[in-house]
């Protein structure tokens, strides 16, 4: 991407967080960033971006950020929110009936309708029936060849698996006897077996070769679909502890031995996890030395704790360097905190350099601290930039802090260079201009303010045109990113508006649209403002369209708001499709088969709320499929207010099993949400057989909650049975309530056991550590 896309490319992303999600490393919220820049570039297209990725991880990387935490796929889920395609498990009849037509002129197509009944030609394509073949039909040590790639895959994002590690995992996967009968060459024959091609598809792991000149590795590949069977069918399973140790000696990855840390400690195995995260900090990963500083301290092991900590500072971690700092000063221990600073600075550490400077510069020693402030300005950490930019300042080299500010390029610091921006009026405006660019508005609005203050209309003007230009690009872009829009995101809802006659709320009021229309109204005349907004609207703007009715109305030009209404009605504009339809809503007057065509022409111009209409008014008429139908529409689009509206409002009904029903028919990256959300609602007797079905489907909330309600049900070895399954899933939750619950009554003392240690491996309680 950095040397250019040629326009009509397109790019074909298979399983498209190895690329965007955790699997790609430290960078891909630079590689989502790319792409997004990419596509937003109208200069260089029209270019196309095509992914895959199985529903799982599309939760995952476009999960809303949860405060408190890091934004860890911020990029990511900007890249991909609203452009779901969802793919059903099997086609419907009608679709099956459009892929024939097709299939005429593609073998392949022709030959998986052929051979599948069920309609679910997409496995087909991908040979699942070759390869489950031969999966379920392999040799023992095959057997345990792929079940540990399918682990290293599923817990870790590990794609790439080499040839030792699946040779040490392997072993713990085999029984005894199975063991005990290997022969010489087992691991050969293991791999032999699962390369072999069936029937025209590459075997169930493939050879990835290294080039002589390259930087990558051999190693061995899952089959797409057998990752998926994995995930499925070894849900409800733990790795051996052969899977650990290979993982920490034969894992030269960092964030994917971290990753391998974090599925150990979400099943209670947080002895794996302390070896797993020691091994990515040493690897380099501060991220899994945070993790196991926690681990230590949740022990009270203090001395661990701080072991980790300043190995984590050493290796460039700033935050925990200033944690350590801090007590260190607080107890005026000076010379333990300047030897960290020091050590800490010689290893590359920027926060230590920028603390070492400026002690230096205090104590006089300005020849010094130059050469610890150069090392500062080689990082690529903003906020340490930012920092250095402000000494600079203070020493009033502002020369020297705008080159530092330019190097940080965050927002931030494009705003703080704007605000240091020197020489002419033009400089100054560029330097504002790129500011707002990367997200900091505050030196335009400023600029803009001091030009009308100045009594510089025009200049404030076209400042105030060049940001709505931003703006609009902005919301043209949001707009194309989203499979449904909505028109209820301002400050007040569609349902506070009584009179029909007032129209709802649209989206795209910008701080420079209004500015511009004031001063155009203050300067040229009441009126002169419509201009800039009819511009804006004509553009799609639906704020800038509202604002303008409004103001005709206002001045009792009637006529020509409704005018207006209905030529932007015309034009297919959603957002005046929609305030005409919710305006027959509420008028008794208008016929209901009317209003029925104006909701529908809103929802096809993918008006969300158009969307919602329509559901509630099936369901209230006794047209349960049809209000299925719509409510399946919205959530396949990332809407699932409809959906559960429906499910909770029969639930409440008594009608369990159609609420049931409808959860199940969820598009799969909402399914597994609006069942647990269901059976997390019921009580007692009504609960059990959704989760045994959801157990059945392989859901991993299943276990946890069927633990719960076994033991409410007096049901103890079988709660314990369930418990335990779900720590072996990652829900480590319903163990560790249960340990808490039975650890008084416990004259083993393998509760407390478990309390104090979690598990090993194999699931029995793990001795202290």
């Amino acid at each position: 991407m950095q040397e250019g896309i040629a326009p009509r490319t397109a790019i074909w992303l298979n399983e498209l967080q190895q690329y965007v999600g955790e699997q790609a490393g430290a960078g891909a919220e630079q590689v989502a960033a790319g792409l997004r820049e990419m596509l937003q570039d109208s200069t260089n297209g029209p270019v196309l971006v095509v992914g895959t990725v199985w529903p799982e991880f599309w939760d995952t990387l476009t999960a809303s950020r949860v405060a408190g935490r890091p934004d860890s796929y911020a990029q990511a889920r900007a890249l991909l929110e609203g452009k779901a395609v969802h793919v059903p498990a099997a086609f419907e009849a009608q679709e099956l009936e459009d892929a024939r037509t097709v299939g005429g002129h593609d073998p392949r197509l022709a030959d998986a309708l052929a051979h599948t009944a069920d309609g679910r030609i997409t496995q087909y394509l991908a040979g699942a029936p070759a390869l489950l073949e031969r999966y379920r039909t392999a040799p023992a040590a095959a057997r345990a060849v792929i079940s540990a790639a399918m682990d290293a895959s599923r817990l870790g994002g590990v794609t790439l698996v080499e040839r030792e590690f699946l040779k040490a995992a392997a072993e713990g996967y085999l029984s005894d006897d199975a063991y005990d009968v290997l022969g010489e060459d087992w691991l050969e024959d293991a791999f032999a077996y699962t390369q072999q091609p069936s029937k025209g598809v590459r075997g169930l792991l493939s050879r990835v070769r290294a080039r002589p000149a390259g930087s990558g590795r051999d190693g061995f590949r899952l089959a797409d679909y057998m990752d998926h069977v994995g995930r499925m069918e070894r849900r409800f399973s733990a790795p051996p502890a052969s899977f650990w140790r290979a993982a920490r000696s034969h894992l030269p990855d960092a964030h994917l031995v971290r990753a391998l840390g974090q599925a150990a400690q979400a099943r209670w195995r947080d002895a794996e996890a302390a070896g797993l995260y020691q091994r990515a900090l040493d690897l380099g990963d501060l991220q899994a030395g945070q993790s196991l500083a926690w681990l230590w301290q949740e022990r009270q092991r203090a001395g661990e704790a701080r072991r980790v900590q300043e190995q984590a500072s050493l290796a460039g971690d700033g935050d925990v360097l200033e944690e350590l700092l801090m007590p260190l000063l607080e107890q005026e221990e000076y010379q333990q905190a300047e030897q960290l600073v020091r050590e800490a600075s010689g290893r590359g550490n920027a926060t230590a350099q920028l603390h070492l400077a400026r002690a230096l510069m205090l104590d006089g020693e300005t020849q010094e601290a130059d050469r610890w402030y150069a090392e500062v300005a080689r990082c690529s950490d903003p906020e340490v930039l930012r920092a250095y930019a402000g000494d600079l300042r203070e020493r009033g080299d502002l020369a020297g802090a705008r080159a530092v500010l330019r190097a940080a390029g965050d927002r931030r610091a494009l705003g703080e260079l704007a605000a240091l921006a020197g020489g002419s009026a033009a400089e100054a405006e560029q330097a504002a201009r790129e500011a707002f660019a990367a997200g900091e508005a505050t030196p335009l609005k400023e600029l803009a303010k001091q030009a009308e203050a100045d009594g510089r209309s025009a200049d404030a003007g076209r400042l105030y045109r060049g940001a709505i230009a931003v703006f609009e690009r902005r919301r043209r872009q949001r707009e194309a990113g989203v499979a449904l829009i909505d028109f209820e995101m301002g400050g007040r809802s569609l349902r506070e508006y009584l009179d029909p006659a007032v129209l709802p709320m649209a989206s795209g009021q910008t701080w420079a649209l209004r500015q511009l229309v004031a001063l155009l109204d203050g300067t040229q005349g009441a009126t002169a403002g419509d201009g800039a907004l009819k511009e804006v609207a004509e553009a799609g703007n639906a704020w800038a369209l509202e604002q303008l009715l409004r103001r005709l109305r206002e001045r009792g030009q009637t006529q020509e708001a409704e005018s207006l209404l209905q030529s932007e009605v015309v034009r297919a504009n959603p957002w005046a499709l929609w305030a005409l339809a919710h305006r027959a809503l509420r008028d008794e007057q208008v016929p209901d088969a009317v209003r029925r065509v104006l909701l529908e022409r809103a929802a096809a111009a993918r008006v969300r709320q158009a969307v919602r209409a329509l559901v509630e008014r099936a369901e209230q008429a006794g047209l349960a499929g049809e209000a299925d139908q719509w409510a399946l529409h919205a959530a396949a689009r990332g809407y699932t207010t409809p959906l559960w509206e429906l499910v909770r409002g029969r639930e409440q009904e008594g009608r369990l099993e159609a609420a049931e029903q409808l959860a199940w028919q969820a598009p799969a990256s909402q399914r597994s949400w609006a069942l647990r959300r269901l059976a997390q609602d019921r009580t007692g007797e009504r609960v059990m057989p959704l989760l045994w079905r959801a157990y059945d489907e392989a859901l991993a909330w299943a276990p946890g909650l069927l633990a719960e309600h076994l033991e409410a049900a007096g049901e103890f070895t079988r709660a314990e049975h369930f418990a335990r399954l779900a720590a072996d899933a990652g829900d480590r939750q319903a163990l560790e309530d249960l340990a808490a619950r039975r650890k008084d009554d416990d004259p083993d003392r393998q509760w407390q056991a478990l309390l104090a240690n979690g598990l090993t491996a194999e699931g029995t309680p793990a001795a202290a550590w």
